[in-house]
């Protein structure tokens, strides 16, 4: 089932919820979150509500309330399937406490806004918090694009993040122009499409609709295998030429691209199956790119080999690097003030640094 995991309208009055369900079928988006926007000093795009109570469902279709909060220079965070907005003035810039916040609501998820472009200060912020094991998705399409070289230096490094698409309508030119597919089989439920959503169980798109399976199993699951067996590997590609032909299918993993496939003379489908040689643990990811732009990208499916990580020893340390030069920007703008705020922000760039050292540490063994 489809969603736009950002979008921001005000949703307190009847005529403003019959606006945006009219929206939501026009555009054939089973899932549109409403994020209440907020900064230091108030929020915009007012929800009449969060929880159950205040969703609207009509059929397949549902408006669900969230948040997009903190929001400062560190970068935008998405909170989805709330009971209540968490929002604490007093501790803004430490986002770890918001997340927590977030993840105490059942089944709410916190995602990275804006991740896809490298807008709106990233990575400024993301190499400090993803290191806290709270973050559960980013935007990686946004406004037609895909940010594949920051998704795959966190891959790299053993991060386990979830594939998402939002639109950022109004900003955005519509709801679903970017979607977010999440599996959830033949019947709908709102409950089962964040389930699935948290479990990985995605794909990302602006046209073309990408199946991917290792295993016959989904995105986001983890698989157990034995070192020196083989996984099989599927993936399909499938266009038109109002939304893009599928040029260029590519399954890729840490060590680079495992298989692709291009298209000879215009086909409306794409599709490889390979049996795939597995000797230690890994992700492994699909994308299409289509004659008009028009992409999508999964989120991986992790094969895990005697319970070691999934991280690639030889490309991380490059990856740990370039996250420890954006710690330090910060650090230096930060290395004076002796406020609660300054001090705060310092400790948590120390255990980010902390946790980067560890790391490289591991990956040297």
């Amino acid at each position: 089932m489809v969603g736009d995991v950002h979008v921001h309208h005000p949703s307190y009055d009847p005529a403003q919820r019959e606006y945006l369900m009219h929206y939501a079928l026009a555009e054939d988006v089973h899932v549109v979150n409403l994020l209440e926007m907020g900064h230091h000093t108030g929020t915009e795009f007012k929800q009449a509500g969060f929880g159950e109570k205040f969703r609207v469902q009509r059929g397949n279709f549902a408006l669900v309330s969230g948040q997009e909060d903190p929001r400062s220079t560190f970068g935008h965070i998405i909170g989805l399937n709330l009971q209540a907005m968490v929002r604490e003035t007093a501790t803004y810039d430490f986002y770890d406490i918001a997340f927590r916040g977030i993840h105490a609501q059942k089944d709410a998820l916190v995602g990275f806004a804006h991740f896809s472009w490298n807008g709106c200060d990233l990575p400024r912020g993301f190499p400090w918090y993803v290191t806290t094991g709270e973050i559960d998705f980013i935007e990686l399409l946004q406004f037609g694009m895909v940010n594949r070289l920051d998704y795959t230096d966190y891959l790299i490094l053993g991060f386990r993040l979830t594939a998402a698409a939002g639109s950022d309508t109004p900003w955005g030119s519509t709801i679903g122009e970017v979607r977010t597919y999440v599996h959830t089989g033949d019947k709908f439920d709102v409950d089962d499409w964040f389930r699935n959503f948290k479990a990985g169980h995605t794909f990302v798109s602006n046209g073309p609709v990408l199946e991917f399976t290792v295993d016959d199993e989904l995105p986001g699951t983890e698989l157990r295998r034995s070192p020196g067996t083989r996984v099989k590997i599927r993936a399909q590609a499938k266009g038109q030429t109002r939304i893009g032909l599928p040029t260029l299918l590519r399954v890729e993993g840490p060590g680079g691209v495992v298989k692709e496939v291009r298209s000879k003379s215009g086909e409306t489908e794409l599709a490889l199956e390979i049996q795939h040689f597995v000797e230690a643990s890994q992700w492994l990811v699909a994308s299409v790119v289509c004659d008009n732009n028009a992409v999508a990208h999964t989120t991986p499916v992790y094969v895990v080999v005697n319970a070691q990580p999934t991280w690639n020893p030889r490309r991380g340390p490059k990856s740990i690097e370039k996250q420890l030069a954006a710690i330090a920007k910060i650090e230096s703008e930060f290395a004076k003030g002796d406020d609660a705020r300054n001090a705060g922000v310092r400790e948590r760039l120390q255990q980010a640094k902390s946790f980067y050292a560890t790391l490289r540490d591991k990956m040297s063994r």
